[in-house]
């Protein structure tokens, strides 16, 4: 599969002088889902962290979509879920070829203009940069727009499956993967 089509959005490596707007992105994100379906518990205290976004920023591993405010971000390892392994995935991949998707979000005031679809484009191409074969995530069952977005830009969905997502908690959850072979 191929990497999804999209508007183009300019989607590049974060720096620390980006850390400011990259969390009170997370916080315009964070106060939209309060009010308006779906919320998906997300917590600047628990999921995302302001410390986490600053490890994986000097890590390399987070990405933004310029805009004034920032228009979007996410983030790009290697670590796989506690329970990744119960998907039955389609691509036979070694642990060092797995790319893993995380906290990929999109201002409110710029959904449906393509963002997410250029942040997904950019996540599968520094995934492809980093040798990795697969491109794998997880999403809250409730969070429908997010799993079709993910399925529109070419990712298989293996199902709901009731997964850790951090700080002894469980939550059913679609676990995804799109083939970058």
């Amino acid at each position: 599969m191929g990497t999804p089509d999209c508007v183009v959005h300019t989607v590049r490596r974060a720096t620390a002088d980006d850390l400011p707007a990259i969390v009170a992105l997370y916080e315009r994100v964070i106060a939209h889902m309060r009010v308006n379906p779906p919320d998906v518990w997300w917590d600047m205290d628990a999921h995302p962290t302001v410390e986490r976004l600053e490890r994986e920023t000097a890590e390399g591993n987070l990405f933004v979509a310029a805009g004034e405010p920032l228009l979007g971000a996410f983030i790009i390892d290697d670590k796989e879920g506690e329970d990744y392994d119960l998907a039955p995935w389609d691509v036979p991949a070694a642990a060092d070829e797995v790319a893993v998707l995380h906290l990929l979000c999109t201002d409110p005031s710029a959904r449906g203009r393509g963002v997410g679809r250029s942040l997904i484009a950019a996540a599968a191409a520094e995934a492809r940069r980093r040798g990795a074969i697969a491109l794998r995530l997880d999403t809250f069952d409730i969070d429908v727009p997010a799993a079709s977005l993910y399925r529109s830009c070419g990712f298989c969905d293996y199902g709901i499956f009731d997964i850790g997502v951090g700080g002894g908690l469980r939550h059913a959850s679609h676990l995804m993967e799109l083939d970058l072979r």
